[in-house]
């Protein structure tokens, strides 16, 4: 979330919005009348339809979308992005209990926590291996890896096929073949090996 978000008010011109858009590099402009957020206008609102630029002393009341979806500070990440998908919006204004605009999450700041999560960046080794889908298969694996010493910096699971995870480690080690060795003497199935953030 970015919190120190640039907020306009409804009489706010078309011409001033995107000239407060290309300012700070944003595509996104909560609207707000009283200090309580009454609507969104998006970059794409400013030349909508494209074939026909929106005059600029337009008010940005009268492009913006006023059926805001919001979410508030404790909305949890994989919602807000799940808001997103389903609602096809690239950002969410972050409200308090009185509808005050506290911070704006975009397509960005979802990307950036999944990279996070993902442990890209960290420098660590990625390997993605294959377990049953049933308790303790990714116990029996984090075992493994830390006999051998090495710190897994994170760890994410998808379904694959009925009754299978694949799972993506990033390990903090610069040889991975003990790993892989030792995965392999305990019948984990390794799919794919990469190097630090390739």
């Amino acid at each position: 979330m970015t919190a120190r978000v640039v907020t306009v008010a409804p009489h706010v011109t078309v011409s001033e919005a995107r000239k407060l858009m290309r300012e700070h590099d944003i595509r996104h402009l909560p609207v707000t009348e009283h200090s309580r957020l009454i609507g969104i206008v998006a970059r794409s609102d400013l030349n909508w339809p494209s074939t026909a630029r929106v005059p600029d002393e337009t008010p940005v009341a009268e492009v913006m979308s006023g059926n805001v979806i919001a979410v508030t500070p404790r909305t949890t990440i994989e919602n807000a992005a799940s808001l997103m998908l389903a609602n096809k919006i690239g950002a969410l204004p972050v409200v308090d209990e009185e509808e005050h605009v506290v911070g704006i999450l975009t397509a960005a700041d979802i990307l950036s926590v999944f990279l996070e999560v993902m442990g890209v960046g960290s420098g660590a080794r990625r390997i993605e291996i294959r377990l049953p889908d049933r308790p303790g298969a990714l116990a029996q694996a984090v075992q493994c890896i830390s006999e051998l010493g090495v710190n897994i910096v994170s760890v994410v699971s998808a379904r694959e096929l009925e009754g299978w995870r694949t799972l993506v480690l990033r390990l903090a080690t610069e040889d991975l073949e003990p790993v892989l060795t030792a995965l392999a003497d305990r019948g984990v199935e390794v799919v794919a090996t990469g190097e630090g953030d390739d």
